[in-house]
C-alpha cells in the first residue's frame, strides 16, 4: 500500500520529486517562499507598471506601439493531465512571470528604438517625470525579484546568475538604447538600467522555470512569443522522461546546477 502511494505520489508530482531526490527538503522551502513571496512584486509590476503606466501612458506620449500582453503571458500548462495542483500552479506562475518579463523586455528594445518627442509641449515636459517614476517602479520590482533570487534561490538550488556587468556587456554589444535622446543623457541611463535590470530578471526566470516547470505549451498561437530558452522544454507528453532528466541533470537549461 504504502509503495503504491508512493508511486502514484511519484507520478503526480515528477517535478517536486526529482528536486526532492537530488537537493532534499530544506534546500527546497527558502526558495519556495521567496518565490511565492514574489507574486504581490509581479502583479504591481504587470498592472501599474506595464499596463497602467507604460501602455496607457508611456507609449502613446512617445508615439511607441503597446505591448499586447496576452502575446507574451500563456498560461495554459495548468491543463496538462497528471500533475498536481502545485505543479499546475506553479507552471501558471512560470507563464504569467515569464510573459512580463519577455513583455518587458519587448517593450523596453521598443521605447529605446522608436521613441519621439510629442508634439504638445506641455506633453513632452509632462512625459519625462512620468517615465522617469515609471522606470524606478519597474527597476524597484525587477530588482526585488532578482535579489530575491541572487541570494535566496540561485545558493540553495545551485542556480547560475548574471552579474549587472555581464549584462551591461550584453547591452553594449547589442548597441542599446544608443540612439535614444528623447530625454536627454539622463533618460538614457534610466532606460539602460532598467534594460539591465530586466537582461538579470530574464536570466533568474530561465534558471527558475529551466527547473521547475521546463514542460512546452500548449498554445500554438502564432502570435505568441515566448522566452528563448522553451526551446530546451520537453513535450507534455513525456513527463517520465522530464523526471529522468530533472534527477540526473536538475534542469534542461544547458547551464546545469552547480552540483
Amino acid at each position: 500500500m504504502i509503495e503504491k502511494l508512493k508511486a502514484w505520489f511519484i507520478r503526480r508530482n515528477p517535478i517536486f520529486t526529482s528536486h526532492l531526490q537530488r537537493n532534499g527538503l530544506l534546500r527546497l522551502i527558502p526558495p519556495a517562499l521567496a518565490m511565492y513571496a514574489m507574486i504581490p512584486v509581479y502583479i504591481v509590476f504587470h498592472i501599474i507598471c506595464i499596463q497602467l503606466l507604460y501602455n496607457l501612458m508611456i507609449c502613446p506620449l512617445l508615439g511607441v506601439d503597446r505591448i499586447i500582453l496576452k502575446h507574451y503571458i500563456v498560461i495554459d500548462r495548468h491543463l496538462i493531465p497528471g500533475l498536481s495542483y502545485t505543479a499546475k500552479f506553479h507552471c501558471a506562475y512560470c507563464g504569467y512571470a515569464n510573459g512580463l518579463s519577455v513583455a518587458s523586455a519587448v517593450l523596453l528594445n521598443r521605447i529605446a528604438s522608436t521613441s519621439k518627442p510629442h508634439n504638445n509641449p506641455l506633453l513632452r515636459l509632462f512625459a519625462m517625470p512620468l517615465f522617469l517614476l515609471t522606470s524606478t517602479l519597474s527597476i524597484l520590482s525587477q530588482s526585488l525579484v532578482t535579489i530575491s533570487f541572487d541570494y535566496v534561490m540561485a545558493p540553495l538550488l545551485g542556480l547560475h546568475r548574471l552579474s549587472k556587468a555581464e549584462a551591461s556587456e550584453k547591452m553594449a554589444a547589442a548597441g542599446f538604447a544608443d540612439q535614444f535622446s528623447v530625454f536627454g543623457r539622463v533618460g538614457r541611463s534610466f532606460l539602460r538600467y532598467e534594460y539591465n535590470c530586466a537582461l538579470r530578471h530574464a536570466n533568474s526566470l530561465e534558471q527558475v522555470e529551466s527547473q521547475w516547470c521546463p514542460i512546452k505549451h500548449i498554445d500554438s498561437d502564432p502570435n505568441v512569443v515566448l522566452p528563448e530558452h522553451h526551446k530546451f522544454f520537453i513535450e507534455r507528453c513525456e513527463l517520465c522522461k522530464l523526471r529522468k532528466v530533472l534527477c540526473s541533470e536538475g534542469t534542461v537549461s544547458p547551464r546545469k546546477p552547480t552540483w
